[in-house]
């Protein structure tokens, strides 16, 4: 649950960091959904949040570190790269 927690403490620091990416918004959703896990609607937080397993495994994938949690820089990159390879 902690897990989940953060991420949602994350979403919502992220969704704030983006405000100013107004051509960042519709790939942020794209990304959301399809990390989302299964059936989000039916666990608590209620958000549409990768599942913890999934997300410790990529934070260890990509920082060395399963608690690790991207910075703002590292999300506005990522959806950029997103947007450039579609």
């Amino acid at each position: 649950m902690k897990t989940n927690f953060r991420m949602a403490l994350w979403l919502l620091r992220s969704g704030i960091a983006l405000l100013p990416h107004n051509d960042l918004w519709i790939i942020g959703f794209i990304e959301l959904k399809r990390f989302a896990r299964v059936r989000w609607w039916a666990r608590v937080p209620f958000l549409p949040l990768p599942s913890s397993e999934f997300w410790e495994f990529r934070m260890e994938s990509i920082y060395g570190d399963p608690k690790a949690m991207p910075s703002r820089r590292d999300l506005v990159e990522f959806l950029q790269w997103c947007m450039e390879i579609r």
